[in-house]
């Protein structure tokens, strides 16, 4: 809708918008053994407008849906990182875990979040005794 396109003689510029999921998300990441291949998971930080990331996704890009969420009341989740396990069938894309720092906004420090990468259920947390503060993109392809 904004784009600033030059229309050369006889050439045509169009544009269109296209959404993932109706979702504000920021920080996608995918399993990177699927780096410049087909990817079908992306995990993410939910991102309300105007407040801060609160809560990790997952998303399905062929279905175009959610299919996954970790969120806590006061807790402010930094870039999700997906480690595939070692021993992985590389069939299933979602085989590892999702690492996440998580700023837990009332105790002042945060804990490192171990998320299961197929089920997106909760594994383990690592606290800290200090807080650490959110971080930029780790990553760009």
């Amino acid at each position: 809708p904004n784009a600033n396109a030059r229309e050369p003689k006889g050439i045509h510029c169009y544009s269109y918008a296209n959404s993932l999921v109706p979702i504000q998300f920021e920080l996608p990441r995918i399993n990177p053994k699927f780096i410049g291949k087909s990817y079908r998971y992306v995990y993410a930080t939910r991102a309300p407008p105007g407040r801060l990331f609160d809560a990790l996704i997952k998303l399905d890009v062929q279905s175009k849906e959610q299919v996954g969420l970790w969120e806590e009341a006061c807790k402010s989740p930094s870039e999700p990182i997906f480690v595939p396990r070692p021993d992985a069938n590389h069939d299933q894309e979602d085989d590892g875990v999702v690492l996440s720092i998580v700023l837990d906004q009332q105790a002042k420090k945060s804990f490192l979040l171990v998320l299961d990468g197929i089920t997106f259920k909760e594994l383990a947390r690592a606290h800290l005794p200090i807080h650490i503060p959110l971080s930029f993109h780790g990553n760009f392809y």
